[in-house]
């Protein structure tokens, strides 16, 4: 059974968002999948890329997103996925030198994607809904 699968309590109210992170968790299941059943780094290399160049986009979306609606913190959510990428760069290259496990790897990613979701996109969600009432 794979790290993380998708829960409705990862949902932040914005169905767009919403189902983006639900690819991103469908990839992080797939690499923990790949790592413990087929063991082929060529592989989990490809669906390691695959995950990079969907946040690039995700987070892209994401900034659109609280651009449009004006969010008041779209300057440091912007910073927070910078951040995010350099330390996923970061892994990658611990990877590659053989510093660092895949297994490790995936718990990082999961803990990312719960702790950045449940902190600070709810807060775009809840600026959203606050807009509107």
């Amino acid at each position: 059974m794979s790290v993380i699968k998708w829960n409705k309590k990862y949902a932040i109210g914005h169905d767009r968002i919403d189902f983006e992170h639900q690819i991103f968790v469908d990839l992080i299941a797939k690499i923990d999948d790949a790592s413990k059943v087929e063991k082929n780094e060529h592989y989990i290399g490809r669906l390691l890329e695959e995950l990079l160049a969907y946040t690039k986009f995700h987070f892209i979306s994401e900034e659109n997103i609280m651009y449009s609606i004006s969010y008041p913190d779209y300057e440091v959510h912007k910073r927070h996925h910078r951040e995010l990428l350099e330390q996923y760069n970061r892994k990658m290259i611990e990877i590659e030198l053989g510093e660092q496990i895949i297994e490790d790897f995936i718990v990082f990613l999961k803990a990312w994607f719960v702790s950045h979701t449940l902190t600070e996109d709810k807060k775009i969600a809840s600026f959203v809904q606050g807009k509107h009432v």
